[in-house]
This record gives C-alpha cells, sequence and structure tokens, in this order.
C-alpha cells in the first residue's frame, strides 16, 4: 500500500512539473513574441524617420538646384540634373511604399509632383525653346496649315512662325495619311515637334535634339537616335521606334515602344503600353548614335517608371514587354506594308 501511494504521489508531482514546465516555455514564447513585436515597430519607426529625413533632404536639395539655376550658365545641364533628381526621388517613394501608410505616400507624391512643376515652369521661363506643356496640352509652336499650300509657302509660313529663340526647323500638324521624312541636314541636333497626326508615317533619319510628339493616332514614327528627350502625349495605337537618353509618356494607350534609352523611360497616366527593345537600322547609324552622345552600354529600355502605380510587389497593369512573336523585325517589310494600307501620299518638305 505505501509503495503505491508513494508511486502515485510520484505520477503526481511529475504532472505538475510538466505542467509548470510547459506553461513556463508558453510564457517565454510570449515574451519573445512580444520582444520581436516591439523590436519590428522599433524598427518600422527608425525606417519611417530615416525615409521622411532623407526624402526632405532629398528634396531640398532639388529645391535649392532649381533656385540657383536662373543665375547659373549651365542651365541646360542643371534642368537635366533635376530631371533625374527627382525621377530618382520618386523611384526612392516607390520603394519604400511597404512600410509607408497612405498619407505619407500621398504626402510624398505631393511633394515630388510640385517639384516637377516647378522645373517645367522655370524651364518655360529660362529656356522657351524646350516649352511642351503636358498638362495644359499645349503644342509647341505647331502651325494650322491651309490645304492647298505649296512647300515654299509652308516654309516661309514655319520661319515665320518660329522666334529666333525656338529654332524649330520643322514642325508638322494636322496632317492625315502622309509619309512625313525629313532630310537629315535639316534634322540634326534641331528640335522635331507634331501634332494631331493620323495614319502617317514619320521617318526621321540623323540625330535630332530632341522630339515631341502629341495626338497621334494610328501613326508609325521612327527615328535615328535622339541626343536629349522623347515626349509623347495623348497618342493611341501608334508605334515608336526611338533612342534616346529620357522619354516621358503622358495619356497614351495601345502603343508599342521600341526603346533605347539611357535613363528609365517614365509613364503617367498611360495604358497598353508593350516595350521592346530597339532594333531598327540604317546606313550611318553607328555615326548617328555617336554624334548624339547617347551610351549604349546603359538601355533600360525594358524597365518603365510608372507614376501612376507604386506598388513594388506587383508589376504595373499599364505596361508590359512586348510579347517575342509580335515584335517587328523587318521594318523595310512592315513599312511598305503600313503606307499601302493607308493609301500614304509624300509630301515635299
Amino acid at each position: 500500500m505505501d509503495d503505491l501511494i508513494d508511486n502515485g504521489m510520484l505520477v503526481g508531482k511529475e504532472k505538475i512539473t510538466e505542467i509548470l514546465n510547459r506553461r513556463h516555455k508558453e510564457r517565454e514564447v510570449q515574451i519573445q513574441a512580444a520582444k520581436l513585436e516591439r523590436q519590428k515597430d522599433s524598427e518600422c519607426t527608425e525606417a519611417l524617420q530615416y525615409f521622411e529625413t532623407s526624402f526632405e533632404e532629398k528634396a531640398a536639395q532639388i529645391r535649392n538646384t532649381l533656385e540657383s539655376i536662373a543665375g547659373s550658365d549651365r542651365k541646360a545641364e542643371m534642368f537635366a540634373d533635376s530631371q533625374n533628381d527627382i525621377y530618382d526621388l520618386q523611384r526612392y517613394l516607390s520603394s519604400s511604399t511597404f512600410f509607408l501608410n497612405e498619407y505619407h505616400i500621398k504626402v510624398c507624391q505631393n511633394t515630388i509632383h510640385e517639384l516637377g512643376k516647378q522645373l517645367d515652369t522655370l524651364r518655360n521661363e529660362l529656356m522657351p525653346k524646350k516649352k511642351f506643356g503636358f498638362k495644359t496640352k499645349k503644342i509647341v509652336k505647331m502651325i494650322n496649315e491651309r490645304e492647298g499650300i505649296d512647300g515654299e509657302d509652308k516654309q516661309t509660313k514655319q520661319s515665320v512662325g518660329s522666334s529666333c529663340e525656338d529654332h524649330i526647323k520643322w514642325t508638322f500638324s494636322s496632317r492625315t495619311n502622309q509619309c512625313i521624312e525629313l532630310p537629315v541636314a535639316l534634322v540634326n541636333d534641331q528640335t522635331v515637334t507634331a501634332s494631331r497626326l493620323k495614319n502617317c508615317l514619320i521617318r526621321i533619319a540623323g540625330h535630332p535634339g530632341s522630339l515631341q510628339f502629341a495626338q497621334l493616332e494610328n501613326c508609325l514614327v521612327i527615328c535615328g537616335p535622339t541626343a536629349r528627350s522623347i515626349f509623347l502625349d495623348d497618342c493611341v495605337e501608334c508605334k515608336f521606334v526611338v533612342a534616346c537618353q529620357q522619354l516621358r509618356c503622358h495619356r497614351s494607350r495601345s502603343c508599342d515602344l521600341y526603346l533605347n534609352v539611357t535613363s528609365r523611360a517614365i509613364i503617367e497616366d498611360c495604358k497598353g503600353i508593350r516595350v521592346a527593345k530597339y532594333n531598327y537600322h540604317y546606313e550611318g547609324i553607328e555615326e548617328d548614335f555617336k554624334q548624339s552622345g547617347l551610351d549604349l552600354s546603359s538601355n533600360n529600355w525594358n524597365v518603365l517608371d510608372d507614376f501612376n502605380w507604386l506598388a513594388t510587389d506587383k508589376p504595373s497593369p499599364n505596361w508590359e514587354l512586348l510579347h517575342h512573336a509580335k515584335i517587328i523585325s523587318d521594318w523595310s517589310s512592315y513599312i511598305r506594308s503600313f503606307s499601302h494600307k493607308h493609301s500614304l501620299t509624300s509630301v515635299d518638305n
């Protein structure tokens, strides 16, 4: 009997010890979880504080640069640097959204838009030849042409309509079903602008300084290397075969971009954008690339920054890589087919 009592007491002690040990382990787990949660909150707070400080410092540097441009003799270079800094600031925000709440994202996005607006305003004031307003849909020095005007009259009208500050050698507007080819000698280092074109083919050899296209519908634009920027606005169902330092595309949809771009291209308010690598070739293109100053070792054709999509864990639904089967490789054949389909007429420029 004593043995049974002793055994029963022993079993009871073991159970109590086991229960106490289990509760102790559970408590340790709870304490560790609480510690990790506090550590996580502390890290998030530190990350947020670091981001806010860093973001404001970068924004302040951009503001200081913009305020000093007016008195500088390197305006063009400083504008380009400031634009790149704003792009970098946007990317910094995009990569930090996983620990930012909606309020912080909105505040930072407003700051970026204000900086961009300040830059555009200053550039329009100090360098009017670069003026091209996306938000107001104003087209730089666009010329309304009358039907029946001959080539000589058109050149005269363009010469009168352009100020000495603009230096825009070619401007096209309100064209339909036309093949527009620009002579190399009059394109190199110049700004080319075009608007309100439909079913048109625009071929630009040489190395233009910058390109600005707006309100193009079902057009094919093929261009040699562009030294500076290309701006696209309100274009629908077009193909652009372009090489440049910077490209910005606004309010466009269902467009294919064959790109060679030094900086990451920017899209905003766009849908159905498809991208492929620049694959156009013509005699003398190597020299044009050299003259344009583009860095062929840096080509970000397959990475776009979408200002309407800040999520970093999911790809933007507004653009995608062009499927390999749909990439045009024989441009000579495609140009002939496009010209025949739309019965293009050549114009004497």
